[in-house]
């Protein structure tokens, strides 16, 4: 990438990005709990993402390489529901050979869970549930253009605020948000980890 974004071409996240969206995301969230997961488990997850209806994304592609998406859900509960509805069987087969640690299945229950705590703390259902640049297009502006796609695309379709979570020591995605309009609202223990809350 030469830093000239005219190059990029934007597109919505469609499942045939899914394979390659999934490295990236395993990449760039390294200690990510879904990374941990394993990269079949990560592609099935953004295969669903992109069948959801309530849910969406966008790629940065540059000759057929993939720079940097971000993905959106309206509801990650309904989210949820969809991919065990659909997919249940396939997620206990990739994950049943990951599921020998009480201290890894513990943080599946949390994450399935993590809907209904945060319902609790009447944030919005929209959640933007993640935003990865490869390194060579990081601080060329790529990442912003892809906050204001996925944002413009809330606006689009009548959605009035949306949430995110980010650790509270990632300090490049937390100026990211804040660049973003995003307002710090509170903090959640997250699988052990502080990690801010963000509304725009």
């Amino acid at each position: 990438m030469n830093g000239d974004l005219s190059q990029i071409e934007f597109k919505l996240l469609r499942t045939t990005h899914a394979s390659r969206i999934a490295k990236l995301h395993i990449e760039g969230i390294e200690t990510g709990f879904i990374s941990s997961l394993g990269i079949n488990f990560v592609t099935v997850l953004y295969e669903a993402i992109a069948k959801n209806k309530s849910s969406f994304g966008f790629v940065a592609e540059e000759n057929d390489k993939i720079l940097g998406f971000v993905a959106f859900t309206t509801n990650l509960n309904k989210l949820y529901k969809s991919v065990i509805l659909k997919k249940g069987l396939r997620f206990v087969f990739l994950l049943a050979g990951k599921m020998f640690s009480l201290k890894r299945m513990k943080k599946v229950f949390e994450t399935l869970l993590y809907p209904s705590r945060i319902k609790k703390m009447n944030l919005p259902s929209a959640e933007l549930l993640s935003i990865v640049v490869v390194e060579e297009g990081r601080s060329k502006g790529l990442a912003t253009t892809l906050m204001q796609k996925g944002l413009a695309e809330c606006v689009r379709r009548g959605i009035e605020k949306v949430k995110v979570l980010v650790g509270a020591d990632n300090e490049p995605a937390n100026k990211l948000y804040l660049k973003c309009g995003f307002e710090l609202v509170g903090q959640i223990d997250n699988h052990g980890v502080i990690s801010n809350i963000y509304v725009a």
